[in-house]
């Protein structure tokens, strides 16, 4: 179907109806939370010996949907940010999206995720249920509520956490859930996680120093308000260093097999990118290259440490 939508510019243009679902939906981030969920999967299968394809599916479908629904939630906020002005960021405005398709797409997606967790909860048990509620709470109140977390210094740590932390937890536990012996199961699944941690919370921060000029007249306080763009991107620079200490981290422990370690090879690639965007950061032409970096050090250490349950 083809719908036509407002150029900016007073004239305007046709695109496809799934090219608007696309915009407000924005399908091209779910990587960041299909990786973590690969990870969890690879932690399971190989630490503890115990995979459950049904439970992996359904975890999967269920956070994908809900970071769709978060994504379209914060374009919704936006639009409210923007109202009545022309932004790069006003994705409902610019694709003629209106309110009430953004509302229903986000309680749509928000119910089909909550359906599918439910039913994990009831295959798998309760750890499933509480850390589904935060997760969902952070998701809300990222964008929503009196005091957005996105508007804070600490959008970053809440975002890395809960889908950095939070879905592989998620993943691996509905995989393993059977087993007597879960002792320290939160911490493993720390140190595992921090590739994903620190790859998606600096998609956040490369975010925050794009838009650092736009953000003060939004009411938007982040960390690069803080620290400054020099700061910012020295700190982002310093996560993708961790990311990979926690690849090494993980195989040192044996959490991760041998071959995770291939993801190594990525260095000189996410280094080239780095300087790229440091160099100049902005939204339209290297903030794409922060979503690179993060997808690149995440498939690298899932294909790695699989190879060693294929071969």
């Amino acid at each position: 179907m083809i719908v036509k939508i407002n150029d900016g510019k007073g004239s305007e243009i046709t695109v496809s109806l799934f090219k608007k679902a696309n915009a407000l939906v924005q399908t091209k981030a779910v990587v960041t939370s299909f990786m973590p969920c690969l990870l969890g999967i690879l932690f399971a299968t190989y630490y503890y010996r115990s995979f459950h394809l049904a439970n992996s599916l359904m975890i999967t479908i269920s956070v994908v949907a809900f970071h769709l629904a978060v994504n379209a939630h914060n374009q919704y906020k936006d639009y409210e940010h923007f109202r009545g002005k022309n932004s790069n960021n006003n994705i409902l405005k610019n694709f003629s999206i209106t309110p009430a398709q953004a509302r229903t797409t986000i309680v749509g997606l928000t119910l089909f995720s909550m359906v599918i967790g439910l039913i994990l909860v009831d295959r798998t048990g309760l750890p499933v249920l509480w850390v589904g509620m935060v997760s969902f709470a952070v998701g809300y109140f990222y964008s929503g509520g009196p005091y957005p977390i996105s508007k804070t210094p600490f959008g970053e740590l809440f975002s890395g956490l809960t889908m950095g932390y939070n879905i592989t937890f998620l993943a691996t536990y509905v995989n393993m859930y059977q087993l007597i012996d879960v002792s320290g199961l939160w911490y493993k699944t720390l140190i595992v996680a921090i590739p994903a941690v620190f790859t998606i919370s600096d998609i956040m921060l490369a975010n925050n120093i794009a838009d650092r000029h736009e953000d003060p007249a939004l009411g938007r306080k982040t960390i690069v308000y803080y620290w400054g763009k020099r700061g910012g991107i020295l700190l982002w620079q310093v996560s993708f260093v961790l990311a990979y200490v926690g690849i090494i981290a993980a195989v040192v422990l044996a959490y991760l097999p041998k071959s995770t370690l291939l993801a190594l090879l990525t260095v000189p690639i996410v280094w080239r990118n780095t300087r790229r965007f440091s160099k100049r950061p902005q939204k339209g032409t290297t903030f794409l290259y922060a979503i690179i970096n993060a997808q690149l050090i995440l498939a690298a250490t899932v294909i790695g440490g699989g190879l060693a349950l294929i071969l």
